[in-house]
């Protein structure tokens, strides 16, 4: 039954592009001819490709399908949940979203095509050489080698315009029909856009405490999967791609993931490859029916909204799920088998809105010593559920509250604007609109009115006011210091990714600076004055300055968190907070 499908999606790609062009130009509404044309042939298509099996519950069919006929969310064809993973593609090269986008030295040639050959420079993987990695393009085919194996790269995932790129490469293999791992492996290569610079990424899992390649030439897939431990199906695959169609090992021991075929898809689309070495593309990525269920039943049941899951209509807990599945860290129930939930006794994926998340994961998230603060990055679901924003009287909020899942128009999709009383408000995180479209008429903001927030740039001097007598700071929110910004305190970065800070804490709690102080035995803890200001940024104090965002029981940290204390603290003279 496999096959038919891959066959279909090769066989009919022009007429399918050339159909699809015609289909997203029409405005699809209801059941008018033009919707219901659109349907009969999406139809049609999945009838041809599935058989009696296209109508199955469970089956992805992929978000060109849904783009079809909801056509005014083609904007997320353009948003980082879509361009997750990309095969390289020397066309897109230097292209944000993309291609790759690595360029160390800033010369407008990404590094493979330039042949980066890291023994031949200094930088981070100077302990490594003479068996440091190089980057090449043979033959349009990208490559990293290690040592003396030479690994075509598979996929990139980021490299989107902010934080990093890495990619994915499959491991010559003697016993293998292609010649290749069965498996993909994150490889050691990371390229951070911020301060563009590489990065050895889990070094470990490729290199021996000798610094010797744990991969040769002539292994076999066995003798793989013993020694290249970052298995991508087994570590990612769950929050980086749309569906599992079946996950498990291999009878030589490598992990496979394979993932739905793709039935509509354009050939130059680099969000579509082969994944799993049948030789067809697939549904990779953040796709629609990640947060909308499968949607087989949906298109087969005429575009049936009962047959598939609109987030909009949800309740509070079921809403946040969808996003919670991906952004908390998190292992399998119940043998902690995947990092992402899922029932690995079972090979059970969760779906939305169909039973609780909490049944199918493990909570794996790291805290510094507070037991309340993020120290490791992406556990935003399990902040927000701790925050006041979950259970506050005026709105019980939800990730889309603030988040567009459908919006490319800033780093982190916030919305630019939103509906507030009836009233249309134009919002951003740099000048606090964001934030105070909600709570003008609310404590500190009582005297700020919903309508002035609207008009905020004909009302900066009022609202400035209000927010310096909150904060305590200038109202330059716009500045690159983001004085008085509401996030730069309220959503400090305290966590932390392969020691770069990334993270926005979404407990939208104030760090106090008491906690550095508190927890000194234990290595001490950042506190949001200092780790969004006061320590990398302002030598207000004439401490002088310390960027690291890891270390915190140095003496300056001990004598910036005791200055800051007296602002923030027990007998603080702008804010008094007393730890319990």
């Amino acid at each position: 039954m496999h096959s038919k499908p891959l066959l279909l999606a090769a066989t009919v790609l022009s007429a399918t592009v050339a159909t699809g062009q015609t289909l997203v130009r029409a405005h699809l509404r209801g059941g008018t001819p033009a919707r219901q044309a659109v349907v009969a042939e999406l139809t049609a298509r999945l009838q041809a490709a599935y058989g009696n099996a296209a109508g199955n519950q469970n089956l992805y069919i992929g978000s060109e399908f849904c783009l079809a006929c909801h056509t005014q969310y083609q904007s997320w064809k353009n948003t980082k949940h879509a361009e997750t993973l990309r095969r390289p593609m020397t066309q897109y090269s230097m292209v944000v979203g993309r291609g790759v986008t690595a360029d160390y030295d800033r010369n407008g040639v990404d590094d493979f095509i330039q042949g980066l050959d890291f023994n031949q420079i200094s930088s981070a993987w100077d302990p490594w050489k003479p068996n440091a990695p190089k980057l090449a393009v043979k033959n349009g085919q990208y490559t990293i080698t290690i040592g003396q194996v030479e690994m075509p790269v598979v996929f990139v995932m980021g490299g989107t315009g902010e934080w990093r790129e890495r990619y994915g490469v499959r491991i010559p293999a003697s016993d293998s029909p292609s010649g290749y791992s069965d498996e993909i492996y994150t490889s050691p290569v990371q390229f951070n856009a911020e301060p563009n610079s590489y990065q050895p990424y889990k070094p470990e899992m490729w290199y021996g405490a000798d610094k010797q390649p744990l991969v040769a030439p002539g292994m076999t897939r066995a003798q793989i999967a013993t020694a290249a431990k970052f298995s991508f199906s087994k570590n990612c695959v769950g929050c980086h791609t749309t569906g599992i169609r079946s996950l498990g090992k291999t009878a030589q021991g490598e992990w496979s993931f394979r993932p739905y075929s793709a039935v509509l898809y354009q050939a130059d689309d680099p969000a579509y490859f082969d994944y799993d070495g049948d030789g067809q593309p697939d549904l990779l990525g953040v796709g629609c029916e990640d947060c909308h269920g499968p949607g087989g039943r949906h298109v087969m049941g005429g575009g049936d909204p009962a047959k598939i899951v609109n987030p909009a209509k949800l309740g509070q807990t079921q809403a946040n799920e969808i996003c919670g599945r991906c952004h908390n860290r998190v292992r399998s129930v119940p043998n902690n088998t995947y990092a992402w939930p899922y029932n690995d006794a079972t090979n059970t994926e969760w779906l939305p809105a169909t039973a609780p998340l909490a049944d199918y994961f493990l909570n794996a998230n790291v805290l510094w010593p507070d037991n309340e603060t993020s120290y490791e990055h992406n556990q935003k679901y399990s902040e927000f559920n701790r925050s006041a924003h979950v259970s506050n009287p005026y709105e019980k909020m939800v990730c889309t509250t603030c988040h567009d899942p459908h919006a490319p128009a800033n780093h982190g999709q916030i919305r630019t604007s939103l509906e507030v009383g009836g009233q249309q408000v134009t919002t951003t995180d740099a000048d606090d609109t964001l934030c105070l479209a909600c709570h003008a008429g609310h404590g500190p903001f009582a005297s700020l009115s919903t309508a002035q927030i609207a008009g905020a740039a004909d009302n900066r001097a009022a609202i400035g006011t209000v927010v310096e007598a909150h904060a305590h700071h200038p109202y330059g929110p716009e500045r690159a210091m983001g004085l008085s910004r509401c996030s730069r305190c309220h959503m400090a970065p305290v966590a932390a990714a392969e020691h770069e800070s990334v993270h926005l804490s979404h407990t939208f709690f104030v760090v106090p600076p008491e906690k550095t102080l508190k927890y000194q035995a234990q290595g001490g803890m950042p506190n949001s004055c200092a780790v969004s200001c006061h320590s990398e940024y302002v030598n207000l104090f004439g401490l002088g300055l310390d960027p690291s965002i890891t270390v915190w029981n140095q003496p300056f940290d001990v004598a910036t968190a005791t200055v800051l204390m007296q602002y923030y603290g027990p007998t603080g003279t702008w804010w008094v907070k007393t730890l319990q």
